[in-house]
This record gives structure tokens, C-alpha cells and sequence, in this order.
């Protein structure tokens, strides 16, 4: 949760945001490092009355400050490049989620229990993998105990533990979604697909909101995602299932 006067991250939830943190406190070292170094310099330049002839020209003097920087690019590029492999390099999620943005909510795409497909009829093909859901602004209730703005209607349930592919869309403009906890943020584009990868490690609620200027009201599209353990994570998937058989069934019956 975000924090009055907090200067850094959201407590990480995340291998991706754990490591993201570690790539920050890695390149704010250096970039003060470096500016300590070159405000010493300037203000010795400008202090002092002394000048060292071979400080502003010279063979020696260019090759450091040629090799200098082309080191520190190197030790700024390597771990950046091990965080983005992690991030980006997940061959076989365990599943796959849906999420697309409308002005002014989010609608969930999810698996039904164990990624199986059902049929509520004998005819063949018509088979149902998914359930999908909106979620919208939910009115702030001081008994609820979620943050103001950030309360949703339909919670975001996705397992502990597991490898898990969010693939964001949008019908209308362009949205974000954002989750800082779990090291989360993308760009909902319409007409264009653009995915995410999360393996949240401990358990609880996680807010987050649409993080684009897409409208005057973009501000009320909060996202709440519940990452709960496998068992609680299976009943919510047949609670799923019970839903999609409930419609059918009262569809039949209305037929």
C-alpha cells in the first residue's frame, strides 16, 4: 500500500519487484557516487588558485575519461539485462489471465478450475475454458477496510507461488494497468496485445490503478488483486464454475 510522505518503493511482493528495488539502490549509488566525484572537482576548480597543466589536456587524462564512463556503462547495462531476462523470460505459465481495460473499469478473463474445459450441452465444440467478470469502482465503506478509491466490486484472484501471464488489451483509449507491489505496470493499447508475467511469493490483498491520463476519470479505475493459496485459489475457480452453470442452466430452463 502506498504511504504518506514514503520516498521509495512499495513493500515488494515479488521476485520481479525485489529485484527491480535491489537494480534501483544499484544505480542511485552510482549515480551519487558520480556526482559527489564531479562537484568535488568543480568546486576544487573554482576554489583554489593552483592548476595541474595535464588535467585539461593530455593523453592519460582523455583515456580516463573515455574508460571511466564506458565502465560504468557496463556495471549500469549488466544487471539491468539479468532483471529484464527474469522478468521477460518465463517459457511455460502456469496461466494465463486476461485483462482489458474500459473507461471507466477493468473486465477479468480467467481460466475455469485446473485450465479444463466444459460443456453444459451434447452438441459438439461448445465448449466453455473461461469465465470473465468486471470489476468497477466500489464506494468507499469505513467497515470494508479498503482504501478509498481503491475498492473494486470484483476482486482479481491469482495463486501464490505460480508462474501466472497477465495479457493486457483495452476496447477504447489507452490505459495501464499498474500494480507496484508485485512489479506490475503495462500499457493497455486497443488493438494490440502486451503481456506480463508474475510469481507473487506471500499471500494478501494488492492495489493498484490505472496509471494513464486516459480520461478525467481514469483515476477511478483502481485494480484489486487477491493473491490467495492454490486451495482457496481452486474454490474461487469453481465458484467460477458454479456461476457459468447456474446462467445455463436458468437459460435452459427460460427456453
Amino acid at each position: 500500500m502506498p504511504r504518506w510522505l514514503a520516498l521509495g518503493f512499495q513493500d515488494g511482493r515479488s521476485l520481479s519487484i525485489g529485484e527491480l528495488s535491489s537494480l534501483h539502490d544499484h544505480v542511485i549509488t552510482i549515480i551519487l557516487s558520480v556526482i559527489i566525484l564531479i562537484s568535488y572537482i568543480i568546486f576544487y576548480l573554482l576554489l583554489t588558485t593552483k592548476f595541474y597543466k595535464f588535467l585539461s589536456e593530455g593523453t592519460f587524462i582523455e583515456t580516463i575519461w573515455s574508460m571511466v564512463p564506458a565502465f560504468l556503462l557496463v556495471i549500469l547495462v549488466l544487471p539491468s539485462i539479468k532483471v529484464l531476462y527474469m522478468m521477460e523470460d518465463i517459457k511455460s505459465p502456469v496461466l494465463t489471465f486476461k485483462v482489458i481495460a474500459h473507461q471507466w473499469y477493468w473486465s477479468y478473463v480467467v481460466p475455469l478450475y485446473k485450465n479444463f474445459s466444459f460443456s453444459f450441452s451434447r452438441r459438439l465444440g461448445n465448449y466453455i475454458s473461461f469465465y470473465e467478470f468486471d470489476s468497477i469502482l466500489e464506494e468507499y465503506d469505513i467497515e470494508g477496510g479498503f482504501p478509498r478509491l481503491l475498492g473494486c466490486s470484483s476482486d482479481f484472484f491469482i495463486p501464490v507461488s505460480t508462474s501466472s501471464r497477465l495479457m493486457i488489451t483495452s476496447t477504447d483509449v489507452i490505459h495501464s494497468f499498474a500494480l507496484p507491489s508485485l512489479g506490475l505496470k503495462v500499457d493497455a493499447l486497443p488493438g494490440r496485445i502486451n503481456q506480463l508475467f508474475t510469481n507473487p511469493s506471500r499471500v494478501g490483498a494488492f492495489f493498484g490503478q490505472c496509471s494513464e491520463i486516459c480520461g478525467s476519470n481514469h483515476s477511478f479505475m483502481p485494480i484489486r488483486v487477491k493473491v490467495c493459496n492454490l486451495y482457496d485459489y481452486d474454490l474461487v475457480s469453481k465458484s467460477y464454475f458454479m456461476d457459468l452453470a447456474s446462467d445455463h442452466f436458468n437459460r435452459e430452463v427460460h427456453i
